[in-house]
């Protein structure tokens, strides 16, 4: 993540670390969850609101540390927007997004966040068109159909870790 590479370059020792340890926590939870979504197609609340507060405690904690309330802003509406845009995705599938998406949403909104709006976004398309990718390839390997259930999380994730690596 550049954000940690500036943190150490303008001075904000402190803030390099909070987020640098927010991101190892970020590849905890998301490691758990989505060992736990690809064998058991659920995301434990337990550890998507680990996944939330570590990244509302670290990485809008190291944005307030370097002064810059704007990102903390930024990462807090990523949360709820994110989340906002999945629940409707989850309305309109009629359940077929799972409340656990949803969850997981808020936590990857908020470390996302951090790097502003559109890093949210990519986030969150990049996360359907993995998804869409990964279930036309099992269609035409013929090991899912288009009423197969498919673990959402593990695309999620990987399209966040994504943003935060390549910002």
């Amino acid at each position: 993540m550049s954000g940690v590479g500036w943190a150490w370059t303008h001075g904000a020792p402190a803030t390099a670390v909070l987020w640098s340890l927010g991101l190892v926590w970020f590849a905890v939870c998301t490691g758990v969850l989505v060992r736990t979504d690809l064998r058991e197609h659920r995301l434990p609340n337990r550890w998507t609101l680990r996944l939330a507060l570590g990244g509302l405690t670290m990485m809008t904690g190291g944005a307030l540390l370097a002064g810059r309330g704007d990102l903390t802003l930024c990462s807090l509406l990523g949360g709820l927007g994110y989340t906002v845009a999945m629940l409707a995705l989850h309305v309109l599938s009629r359940g077929g997004l799972g409340m656990g998406d949803v969850k997981l949403a808020g936590g990857l909104g908020v470390y996302t966040g951090v790097l502003g709006p559109t890093a949210v976004l990519a986030a969150g398309v990049g996360a359907i068109l993995l998804g869409g990718v990964v279930a036309g390839l099992l269609v035409l390997a013929g090991r899912a159909t288009g009423r197969t259930a498919l673990p959402f999380g593990p695309a999620m994730v990987a399209a966040a870790a994504g943003v935060l690596v390549l910002a």
